[in-house]
């Protein structure tokens, strides 16, 4: 092409004259080529979900999976196996011997054969009475494993509160059963001071009735205080599950009375029937083991950070 200004030839496609400056082109613009298709942006990937659990349902699950459940656990378990293995003997041929060995020298054969007819049904009666009393304890025992069933669950399932729901129940049950109990020995005594209110000289009598039934009830707001502080602190370890943060404390009082009571269970080992002083043992292992666990429990938590400051000690 050539200059329009000075009539040099310059390269097409020039902006500017190289010999005299004129421009050559006084709009420039390229030409820009629309693909045919053009693919629609890509949507932003959505944001990873965090399957990270709240530190305090972390504590808990570690817990439940360490020897301070799992111990006292396999203990109540072991205690539930060895009761009902008592039962059995106290039922079998050779218990019923011993008890009927003192009487053949004094009986008949036919006297000692009706007699054992009679002895082996009170026997049997009483071991189905027995075993039928275990099904709470049962249920607790179904209730432990399923919170630790659901601790080890490695699927990514929240942790479930039926097992912990089962064990509250039962407690509740409980505590109705120890107030009819408590309400029936008032009243018992209470006909008693007023048999012993027509009687002469009768004050000694009344005197040592008295301590005895304060010591009963004594006995009685201890035990009741205990099922309505376990029942509480059963109910805050299920909202914790389900709120994510501690709710609730955890009570010293149910950790303390738990150990004094597997310690009193060590007691029934001296007992004659080898089952029953297993059982005693087994009762014991789980009472100090799960006092222990209450305790672990309180400190590990306390080291958690946490915005819910309501968890301390009873």
């Amino acid at each position: 092409m050539l200059c329009p200004q000075c009539g040099k030839p310059v390269e097409d496609g020039a902006v500017t004259c190289p010999y005299c400056g004129a421009a050559l082109q006084q709009n420039p613009r390229q030409e820009q080529s629309t693909p045919l298709y053009t693919r629609p942006p890509e949507a932003a990937p959505p944001p990873a979900y965090s399957t990270a659990e709240p530190p305090v349902i972390q504590l808990m699950r570690r817990m439940a999976r360490s020897p301070y459940f799992l111990v006292p656990a396999i203990g109540y378990t072991c205690m539930l196996v060895f009761n009902v293995m008592a039962t059995l003997q106290s039922t079998s041929t050779a218990a019923l011997a011993s008890y009927l060995a003192p009487l053949y020298a004094y009986s008949t054969d036919v006297q000692m054969a009706a007699l054992a007819d009679t002895l082996s049904t009170v026997l049997t009666a009483s071991a189905g009475g027995a075993l039928v009393g275990q099904i709470p304890a049962v249920l607790v025992a179904v209730g432990i494993w399923m919170m630790y069933a659901t601790a080890v669950d490695t699927s990514g399932k929240p942790l479930q509160t039926a097992g912990l729901t089962i064990i509250r129940v039962l407690q509740i049950i409980s505590l109705v059963l120890v107030c009819l109990t408590a309400l029936l020995m008032l009243v018992i005594f209470g006909f008693v001071f007023a048999a012993l209110g027509q009687v002469d000289e009768a004050a000694a009598a009344t005197a040592v009735l008295a301590v005895v039934l304060v010591l009963i009830a004594v006995i009685f707001a201890l035990d009741i205080l205990y099922y309505a502080k376990l029942m509480r602190m059963l109910n805050n370890f299920r909202w914790t599950i389900r709120t994510g943060t501690p709710q609730g404390s955890v009570s010293t009082y149910v950790a303390v009375l738990s150990i004094l009571g597997g310690v009193i269970s060590l007691g029934t080992f001296l007992t004659g029937n080898i089952f029953s002083g297993l059982a005693g043992v087994a009762s014991a292992v789980s009472g100090i083991g799960f006092g222990i666990f209450l305790f672990r429990y309180r400190d590990e938590l306390r080291n958690i950070s946490s915005p819910a400051q309501a968890w301390s000690a009873q």
